[in-house]
């Protein structure tokens, strides 16, 4: 006989066993999504995270390599200038560079007269070249000159232009004593080869055709010069007019004598006859 009651026993046992296992498998999908979730959260916090901290490293380097970019932009030339001028050391500061193009000016190339030997005087600064160095043991230089004021040293560019101008005033006055045959006002022609060759003048005179050698040398400017146009059109002169050349800037080197020259000095010019030759 077939037992109804036991059969929907059976039934209702095996609806209750899908019921649990469908319950089973959805909460470990459940659980399986919950992890993915999780999973998926924290991969994506992590490169977030990763994200920032790769923002953050290259802002940090961006502002670094500006900040380093600007100290070589403010401390390269001066660094540089450093490097080339310490060689000796020296109170004097490094001094910039500029591009100065020479020009011939007649000012300075005519014959001696007032205006001409004023142009010539006015390239000495005041102290004619001579600056106070109050601790040249710093600099292992021996005594200067001594003053009431402190030891007195010579700059080597005023020094040369003193030399130019002598060899400048004894050119013409030379050259005009020739010209009016052998005399130029008391001074006769055998006077004036006495003074080459003799005493305190012919020594100076020798002194200087040697130091501004030596000068030319050491300052060994490397321009490149080429030859002038001539009214032909041909090109074999050079003159050095027109010609650039890289040189100290004389504004800064007037800036610094301004400031440490030697006040007290009595010969200030370059051309101590004003304008008479004689």
């Amino acid at each position: 006989m077939f037992n109804f009651k036991n059969k929907g026993k059976a039934v209702l046992k095996n609806r209750n066993d899908d019921e649990e296992e469908q319950k089973r498998l959805t909460e470990a999908s459940d659980h399986e999504a919950n992890d993915e979730i999780h999973e998926t959260t924290q991969e994506y916090l992590f490169r977030r995270s990763l994200e920032r901290k790769i923002r953050n490293l290259k802002i940090a380097v961006g502002l670094l390599s500006v900040c380093i970019f600007g100290l070589l932009l403010l401390q390269g030339p001066y660094a540089y200038q450093k490097s080339r001028s310490r060689l000796i050391p020296s109170p004097v500061p490094p001094l910039t560079t500029t591009r100065v193009v020479f020009e011939k000016d007649e000012l300075y190339a005519r014959r001696p007269d007032p205006e001409s030997d004023a142009a010539w005087d006015a390239l000495l600064p005041p102290g004619r070249g001579f600056v106070f160095i109050p601790n040249p043991h710093e600099y292992g230089l021996p005594p200067g000159e001594a003053t009431p004021y402190g030891d007195i040293y010579s700059i080597a560019v005023f020094h040369q232009l003193h030399c130019l101008g002598q060899l400048r005033r004894f050119t013409w006055l030379f050259l005009d004593s020739i010209a009016e045959n052998g005399t130029h006002g008391e001074l006769t022609r055998q006077a004036i080869m006495q003074m080459f060759n003799e005493g305190d003048h012919a020594e100076h005179l020798h002194h200087c055709f040697d130091y501004l050698r030596q000068t030319i040398m050491c300052g060994g400017d490397m321009s490149v010069e080429w030859p002038r146009d001539e009214p032909d059109g041909r090109r074999f002169a050079v003159d050095g007019w027109g010609i650039p050349h890289e040189c100290k800037n004389w504004d800064t080197i007037m800036e610094y004598m301004d400031q440490n020259h030697f006040n007290m000095s009595t010969n200030t010019e370059i051309a101590p006859l004003g304008g008479n030759v004689g």
